[in-house]
């Protein structure tokens, strides 16, 4: 698949552009002091050599036995750190789950729109993808059984304030997944990458918690702590905790040492919940002023949602336009946006994906005023 994310990410970075195109966190929520600190720490202790050196596999295991210990009591399901595997960010678990379970021509469900950066992934494999549309609700409950039923080996989806959309699934949507892959043989990848990004919480239970032996929950410390230290991990059902392990070690031996062990000394100084809470809040904050430029400078033919986490909202032009031409019209003005059409399977020629955690308060209002004169100048004759 051609790849849009890393190549839209250097466009972003060049002298006077302004980007609401990529799923970059705020840089100046990363907390350097405290970072710098766990570094000392890592790197002056009696263990600093074996920071150095390779580690286990499955990786560092007082950081996997944090996360376990999460996923008991914030995300509602059993867990030890034998389940837990750390990885390159959870963007390499969508690799190894492809390695592990996909065969070209095998029928593989995913969202539609759904993440680019994971079908670019899986579509390594040679799957056949089958788009389950998707509603401010949740996935369209008979495509998903249809899919499953018609032997689909993996689900993609993300039910936490999804990428690119900002949606999140319903309770009953949940409900109605679990039941769909329980037992089925479709294996469930639940990418769990902005569920602590909440503005009032998580918005439901994991579908983990409720279909534990069918599904693989993914999570990182990219959106919440650094996207650059790449530590990620998927938390497995025991069934499949040996060819978890073959299959990284074969890949790529282990992870990096190094930054799960900055990570681990991070979270053992520092409260993490009070540090997520500063978080929501700050993103909550540029959300709001986000959707307040929009209503200022957007004509009303455009369309959007409104998003009570995540990173994205989801802007869709008319009906039977192309956003492709307002993607492009913005881009010559400065204004680097997302278009939607490559987030999905099929459909998407009128959606535009715009990042709000991104831009600070100036390029807000600056690459606001940008995109509704494109809107206007394409959509308001």
């Amino acid at each position: 698949m051609p790849s849009y994310i890393m190549k839209l990410v250097e466009v972003a970075e060049r002298p006077g552009m302004i980007s609401f195109a990529t799923g970059l966190p705020d840089n100046s929520y990363f907390d350097t002091v405290a970072l710098m600190d766990s570094t000392e720490r890592v790197l002056g202790g009696e263990g600093a050599s074996s920071a150095l050196q390779y580690g286990a596999t499955a990786g560092y295991r007082p950081l996997r036995e944090k996360i376990a210990e999460r996923c008991r009591y914030e995300l509602g399901f059993d867990a030890s750190a034998d389940d837990v595997f750390m990885t390159n960010g959870s963007q390499e678990c969508f690799d190894q789950l492809g390695r592990m379970f996909l065969n070209r021509g095998d029928a593989m469900a995913v969202e539609n729109p759904g993440y680019l950066g994971a079908l670019q992934s899986f579509s390594s494999y040679g799957p056949i993808f089958r788009g389950i549309g998707m509603s401010d609700d949740g996935p369209e409950e008979d495509a998903l059984s249809a899919a499953v039923g018609e032997g689909a080996k993996l689900f993609y989806s993300i039910p936490n304030f999804q990428n690119p959309s900002g949606r999140s699934y319903s309770n009953s949507a949940r409900i109605t997944v679990s039941k769909i892959i329980s037992g089925s043989g479709c294996l469930l990848v639940e990418d769990d990458a902005y569920g602590e990004l909440g503005f009032g919480g998580r918005p439901g239970r994991t579908i983990k918690s409720m279909a534990p032996e069918d599904t693989v929950l993914l999570g990182s410390f990219s959106k919440t702590i650094s996207p650059g230290m790449r530590v990620g991990w998927m938390v497995v059902p025991e069934w499949m905790r040996e060819t978890a392990n073959r299959s990284i070690e074969a890949a790529s031996l282990q992870s990096g040492s190094f930054a799960q062990r900055i990570i681990d000394d991070f979270l053992s100084n520092n409260d993490y919940n009070k540090y997520l809470s500063s978080l929501r809040r700050g993103y909550a904050e540029k959300k709001k002023a986000f959707t307040d430029a929009m209503e200022e400078h957007l004509p009303e033919a455009m369309e959007w949602n409104d998003p009570a986490g995540g990173m994205f909202i989801w802007l869709r032009s008319p009906e039977g336009t192309d956003a492709m031409k307002l993607f492009e019209l913005a881009l010559s003005k400065g204004l680097v946006t997302m278009p939607g059409r490559p987030f999905h399977i099929s459909g998407g020629d009128n959606t535009i994906r715009l990042n709000f955690a991104t831009p600070d308060g100036d390029e807000i209002v600056k690459g606001m005023k940008i995109l509704g004169d494109a809107c206007r100048s394409l959509y308001c004759p």
